[in-house]
């Protein structure tokens, strides 16, 4: 496919959206005039929503998947070996909630899963969005039920080179994953302080044993997470377990997406796609990952 071609199919979507914005806006409009009471309107606004949805669904789909693959997958392709890359797909629920070191809320959903592997070593990424369920009656007495963001951001898995016999838990300050003591109570851990007085502002650290704590959370490697954390935007939670780092970082974003509404610039796209790449490739460049000194026997 071309850019011209993708273009193309960007206008597509794009009009299909905006008719239906205007075709609801106006039946809006002309229901509030003909009727005179604004509540008819709330009803228009959402069955034209639900239309224009659903009828911008396949150009928009066929727009995003044509895209991920002339830019995301060929600039994925250029970093990691053995790879695979499933837009519609995302990681598995269990993956992160067998960790037992994030609350999953009541709704989830993954996609743009990557795995692969990068200065050999093994990858997995993806869009992940965790949800809350809560009710409320209003002064009528009816209830709602409304779904709060418990995170939004990406979770990532990499091979840990240096084994460890017990589970530990980086929380930065302010990540939000605030319902979770019950595992650390039942699981048996207790809050670590460090002697990286900064690192402790910064982060709460949870261990099953403060002897692993300390020998996973080396001087050095705290000083390579203090500067990912400053490099990054969002909030971090790392998990050391079963000598995998899962990484949680909460940032509010979906990576690797282009906008209907925005005409395609190459340079631009390429620049954005590498920049959402990095933040894969930075974990492993900047905390060392690929470090032969502590790689595990087979």
């Amino acid at each position: 496919m071309t850019v011209e071609e993708l273009e193309s199919l960007r206008k597509t979507a794009q009009k299909k959206v905006v008719t239906g914005i205007i075709i609801t806006a106006l039946a809006v409009i002309l229901g509030i005039v003909l009727l005179g009471d604004y509540r008819p309107a709330i009803f228009i606004l959402v069955i034209g929503a639900a239309i224009t949805t659903f009828v911008s669904m396949k150009p928009t789909r066929e727009f995003k998947l044509a895209f991920k693959e002339m830019f995301v997958k060929k600039s994925l392709t250029a970093q990691f070996t053995d790879l695979k890359f499933e837009p519609e797909q995302g990681l598995d629920r269990s993956v992160i909630a067998n960790t037992n070191m994030m609350y999953m809320g009541d709704r989830y959903s993954s996609n743009d899963y990557i795995s692969g592997k990068y200065k050999d070593i093994n990858v997995q990424q993806a869009d992940v969005h965790i949800e809350e369920e809560h009710e409320y009656t209003d002064s009528d007495g009816n209830t709602h039920t409304t779904w709060v963001t418990i995170f939004k951001g990406r979770w990532l898995v990499f091979d840990f080179n240096k084994t460890f016999k017990a589970n530990l838990q980086v929380c930065e300050k302010g990540f939000g994953n605030n319902k979770v003591s019950n595992w650390r109570s039942k699981l048996k851990y207790q809050q670590v302080k460090m002697e990286d007085q900064e690192f402790n502002n910064q982060f709460k650290i949870y261990a099953q044993s403060d002897h692993e704590a300390f020998y996973i959370l080396t001087p050095a490697l705290m000083q390579k997470i203090k500067t990912v954390n400053d490099a990054l935007n969002g909030s971090l939670l790392f998990c050391f377990i079963d000598n995998k780092l899962h990484v949680g970082l909460q940032n509010g974003q979906d990576s690797f997406e282009h906008s209907i509404f925005k005409p395609i610039n190459e340079q631009e796209i390429i620049e954005n796609v590498s920049r959402d790449i990095k933040v894969i490739t930075s974990f492993v460049d900047e905390l060392d990952l690929d470090n032969d000194l502590f790689r595990r026997e087979v």
